[in-house]
């Protein structure tokens, strides 16, 4: 490496001092530096990631492709910090180059530059060059192998698996602790005859020492399930996990002879650790969509105040917050909903520049304690705003919120309004049934059958993300009708080179006023959870008993774990549901 290092150009230009292989000063630079002006106005160069901290750039010249990536010294904080360590782009043109002469594929750096600044390392610059070809795994995963054909698909994800394992165990043997290996940062090539070739990028959080003992090779495995926990099949990470020890040499991948699994401890607690990561990021997040930044802008009228995504334009939040009763007086919308605590209509509003239908709700001050309680706790509207968010962070479907207003008046919070999708071709539960009794029954009872297991695994997903939904009842669960076209792009597609990428549903939770988060989500929670949506269904004889059975077994993931306890279950939830019952007789309240 040093031999390498020693052969490059070395020559400052601009204020910047680089180091260059000699051929390609001529390409890269001018008497001006770097020249990203050039490309930019030829359309040679376009930004790929943009932030205060740093401005990613492609670049695409005949013969040559690279990434310019322009370190920023953007607050106080970064000042100090480059004051006793070196430039940004230093340490990652360092670690790659470790990194590669470990055997470690990954990017091959061009060329290095550091500001000639008077104190500190200053800005600094890294071009490295392109891997083409390849794409991120994530995108891979979402939008790529969909499209393949069975069974290719299978063939591909699982050889996927076993070399992801395979990269991660090198990686680790050669002593490289990376600090932010996640599916964005591995990039993935399919070569020839679908052979799978993995790369590693973004080296700037990297550690390089000694092969990694077990404790930090299991944090750093747990870094890395953490996004693969939510969106790859158990089978597919068990692939991995069996490539992983066999390439590390940890231990025997096959039961003993009274018939454990020696390995199957070690990976239960990593799913365990992934699972409470997860949980403890989406607790630190939840409160990102009350805050300005690249995802949601605070909205400030009149008289009205409130948040909204982005991809609404200024103008059509300023007309929504200077009136936001204006819609429910529009001829044009369509009411869905009109009672003393809300109105609910649909109607047509520019999103991302595009008419869209959406849901609109307004929710009534119903007594003089509403605004007062304002001051103490989160108001129906703004729960309903902040848990919309989290599912979309956690992955779970619901229809997205874009707005949410209040009025205001003395500091405390009256009306709440919410703008959010509208989801197409979805009827909610009771109707869903009701639209596939009057099929044969050999259409139907399929029909029926998936319907009820993909409810079940959508509440299953909500539990095991410790949340609850104390209002689960069939009017605020969605489905696809069986009839429906295609599946459509919805809001949430339209950016799936995020690693948040929310795949298509057939499944969705909606009314989230009920959702509450909880470090963990206790037995009689989950039990409430599942005796109000069993009470919804409690007089419909289109639902048998051999349903909830399905259902609940489901749910509960029985087999997979072994047996399970699906009988105290059964009865938990019939007690639940018949307390469920009677407390709706006394008050005189229809089970809906």
């Amino acid at each position: 490496m040093n031999a390498w290092l020693q052969s490059l150009t070395q020559l400052s230009l601009a204020g910047f001092r680089w180091s260059l292989a000699g051929d390609l000063r001529a390409k890269l630079l001018d008497e001006g530096g770097l020249r990203l002006p050039e490309w930019l106005r030829s359309g040679q160069a376009s930004i790929v990631k943009q932030g205060p901290h740093r401005i990613v750039y492609r670049v695409e010249l005949p013969g040559l492709n690279f990434y310019v990536k322009h370190n920023f010294v953007h607050d106080q904080a970064a000042w100090l910090r480059q004051l006793v360590r070196p430039s940004k782009a230093r340490i990652e043109f360092e670690r790659v180059l470790a990194a590669t002469e470990r055997g470690i594929p990954t990017v091959a750096p061009l060329a290095l530059a550091e500001q000639e600044a008077g104190v500190g390392s200053g800005e600094s610059i890294l071009i490295t060059q392109s891997l083409d070809h390849c794409i991120p795994l994530h995108y891979f995963l979402a939008a790529v192998l969909p499209t393949f054909t069975e069974p290719r698909a299978a063939r591909l994800r699982q050889h996927l698996a076993s070399e992801l394992g395979k990269l991660v165990a090198k990686v680790h043997d050669a002593g490289i602790l990376h600090h932010d290996l996640h599916a964005a940062n591995l990039l993935v090539r399919l070569a020839e005859d679908d052979r799978i070739e993995l790369f590693v990028i973004d080296l700037l959080a990297v550690k390089v020492g000694p092969p990694l003992d077990w404790q930090t090779s299991r944090e750093n495995l747990v870094m890395i399930n953490c996004w693969f926990a939510l969106r790859v099949q158990r089978a597919d990470r068990l692939r991995f996990w069996k490539a992983y020890f066999e390439a590390r040499n940890l231990g025997a991948w096959r039961r003993d002879a009274y018939g454990h699994k020696p390995y199957a401890e070690e990976l239960n607690e990593i799913e365990e650790l992934s699972w409470r990561r997860n949980v403890r990021f989406w607790q630190r997040r939840d409160k990102r969509c009350l805050a300005n930044n690249r995802y949601y802008r605070k909205v400030q009228g009149r008289i009205t105040v409130g948040h909204a995504v982005t991809e609404i334009a200024p103008p059509d939040i300023a007309r929504l917050a200077a009136d936001p009763d204006a819609p429910f007086r529009d001829p044009g919308a369509r009411m869905l909903k009109e009672s003393p605590s809300s109105t609910v209509i649909e109607m047509d509003f520019p999103v991302n520049g595009q008419i869209r239908r959406v849901i609109y709700k307004r929710f009534r001050v119903t007594s003089i304690k509403d605004p007062l309680a304002s001051l103490f706790r989160l108001t129906p509207a703004l729960r309903s705003w902040i848990h919309g968010q989290g599912f979309r962070e956690r992955g779970l479907p619901t229809a997205r919120p874009f707005v949410i207003l209040h009025r205001r008046r003395f500091g405390m919070m009256h009306e709440g309004y919410l703008l959010t999708e509208r989801i197409a071709h979805a009827d909610d539960l009771h109707d869903a049934f009701a639209g596939l009794e009057f099929l044969p029954a050999r259409q139907r009872i399929p029909l029926v059958r998936r319907l009820i297991e993909r409810v079940a695994r959508t509440i299953r997903a909500l539990h095991q993300r410790r949340l609850s939904h104390r209002d689960l009842k069939a009017a605020n669960i969605l489905v696809r009708r069986w009839d429906a076209p295609a599946d459509e792009p919805s809001a949430y597609s339209q950016d799936i080179q995020n690693l948040l990428y929310m795949p298509e549903s057939a499944v969705w939770l909606i009314d989230l006023v009920g959702v509450e988060s909880f470090r963990d989500l206790s037995l009689p929670r989950r039990v409430q959870n599942l005796s109000r949506l069993n009470a919804s269904f409690i007089q419909n004889s289109a639902v048998t008993r051999t349903d909830r059975l399905r259902f609940l077994f489901t749910y509960l993931n029985c087999g997979a774990f072994g047996r399970c306890d699906w009988k105290s279950w059964w009865k938990k939830i019939d007690q639940a549901t018949q307390r469920k019952i009677e407390r709706n007789l006394r008050r005189g309240k229809p089970l809906s």
